[in-house]
């Protein structure tokens, strides 16, 4: 019996084709939610609203390159790298001045800005510069990356 020269190029195919369709619809989306429950998480232990970088996934692409399959997704919000990575405490400097609704202000910074504009009762600040605590990393895209080496 003989096989035709085609058959294992068939197989090759047929394994790929296979493994490309289930990255795209398994592997990546559970990777995915992954990062997306890390992420839920850490909002709300520190009290950030992470649903508009949850948002700004881009559609995941899925392609083959030879033998290959290459998988490419990201986050485009502003905050997505800072929520991921973290940031050191820094100062803020204003250009001459900082101007923002500061939320949940406490009462010695409405007092201050007690004549300013309010937004649903939070007052219009001004500053000179601020000092930025910083905030912690999420590692978020990494989890959804180390989902993808455990389970595939």
């Amino acid at each position: 019996m003989s096989l035709d020269d085609g058959f294992s190029d068939a197989v090759r195919d047929s394994i790929l084709n296979a493994a490309e369709r289930r990255v795209r619809e398994e592997w990546v989306p559970a990777a995915v939610g992954a990062s997306h429950d890390v992420l839920r998480t850490y909002g709300r232990r520190n009290g950030y609203s992470v649903e508009p970088v949850i948002d700004s996934l881009q559609e995941p692409t899925v392609s083959r390159d030879g033998d290959e399959i290459v998988a490419r997704w990201g986050w485009t919000h502003e905050a997505a790298p800072f929520f991921n990575m973290g940031v050191s405490p820094h100062t803020i400097e204003g250009d001459p001045v900082l101007s923002f609704i500061w939320e949940d202000a406490p009462p010695g910074v409405r007092a201050m800005f007690s004549g300013t504009e309010r937004v649903d009762g939070d007052p219009r600040v001004f500053f000179g510069s601020v000092e930025h605590p910083g905030i912690p990393d999420s590692q978020y895209v990494d989890v959804g990356i180390r989902w993808l080496r455990r389970n595939v």
